[in-house]
């Protein structure tokens, strides 16, 4: 796991794109549901180079949920039947392609684009927390369009380039905000006329119940595991990094979508309950002094679980959920290819422990 992955940033996939700017409430994932392969992303290397009529796996699982997004009505259980190929079939016709039923390249990289020219609310979950230099999407589209409607002259050109970062300390200083350059969160909110946002209040004994409904909430938002990402100033999906990145898509994609990594999730969900800031990294979290290693048996749910062979080799962490039949479970971000889940502690070989954050 990183220190702190999907296509270029112009083209994010269908998946992000339907995540919702606030997260819907979610108490508990179905039992039906942990039935479902769990969804991989197409252009791992864990699917099958064409996806097909017969298979039954997550990358299946990913194909009807992205077919779903785009208006076909399949029931999402990882099995592509006869249903599922002629919604593929119809996707196809819809976008100039074969219309075979065969999920390959062409097909996989169709499903995953996204017009960088269509705007994007800057609050939604589909933009980074902060907008980043360079950066080119349809959150940048919204970006422009916003400060040319607040008096700027910037080409909407989706690229958030000097022009552009410019036009938001201009914007900046008009409002009282520090000139930074940084679309952030109070920038945001202040280009849409909402209350500027505050500090999370710390829940104090009920935090631990907040950090479970918030990452039980965040496993129905489609936000994708992403290397590095949920480690800027600010908290919350971010676009992630390439550095040390050993993940199952090919060239690396992490710094150029928005995304949460291990611990990145952890820290966003902890700031959420409004316990602070716990740390940027596994390592950091794992030494944190305000956590305080407990016993399996007295863990209670909303407490951290870290895997690894010590604190100095940690390369994990979930959060603990409870139990379900007696198997205990985690919400976390798994990996590359996947998206924030619940999975079973035991999916994981190498339990270091259970920890409790006090204070």
């Amino acid at each position: 796991m990183p220190v702190y992955g999907n296509l270029r940033r112009a083209g994010r996939g269908f998946a992000v794109a339907a995540a919702a700017g606030l997260l819907a409430l979610s108490t508990a994932m179905p039992a039906a549901a942990a039935t479902i392969p769990a969804r991989t992303n197409l252009l791992s290397s864990d699917c099958p180079s064409t996806v097909k009529q017969g298979q039954l796996s997550g990358c299946v699982t990913e194909l009807q949920t992205l077919l779903n997004f785009g208006g076909a009505a399949l029931t999402v259980d990882g099995d592509f039947g006869p249903a599922t190929t002629a919604a593929v079939q119809s996707y196809q016709t819809s976008k100039g392609l074969t219309s075979d039923g065969l999920v390959g390249p062409a097909t996989k990289s169709a499903l995953y684009y996204e017009d960088p020219t269509v705007a994007i609310d800057l609050r939604s979950l589909r933009c980074p927390v902060d907008l980043e230099p360079n950066e080119n999407d349809g959150c940048v589209t919204e970006l422009q369009n916003k400060l040319n409607a607040h008096g700027a002259s910037l080409a909407v050109d989706h690229v958030l380039g000097t022009g552009t970062t410019n036009a938001v300390r201009t914007y900046q200083s008009s409002v009282g905000l520090p000139a930074s350059g940084v679309v952030n969160p109070a920038t945001k909110a202040k280009l849409y006329g909402d209350p500027a946002p505050q500090q999370p209040t710390d829940l104090g004994s009920g935090r631990y119940a907040a950090v479970v409904n918030f990452g039980e909430q965040a496993t129905g938002q489609n936000i994708q595991y992403v290397w590095g990402g949920g480690h800027e100033t600010d908290f919350g999906p971010s676009i992630g990094i390439c550095d040390g990145y050993g993940g199952s898509i090919t060239p690396c994609p992490a710094d150029k979508e928005v995304g949460l990594d291990c611990s990145g999730f952890a820290r966003w969900l902890y700031w959420r309950a409004g316990a602070g800031d716990i740390g940027q990294t596994t390592k950091d979290q794992v030494v944190n002094p305000r956590f305080t290693k407990v016993t399996a048996a007295t863990a209670i749910p909303g407490d951290l679980v870290f895997f690894g062979g010590s604190a100095a080799t940690v390369h994990h962490v979930g959060v603990y959920t409870g139990t379900v039949n007696g198997v205990a479970m985690m919400v976390n971000a798994p990996e590359t290819a996947s998206y924030v889940r619940d999975d079973t502690i035991a999916s994981h070989s190498d339990l270091l422990g259970y920890y409790h954050l006090t204070g």
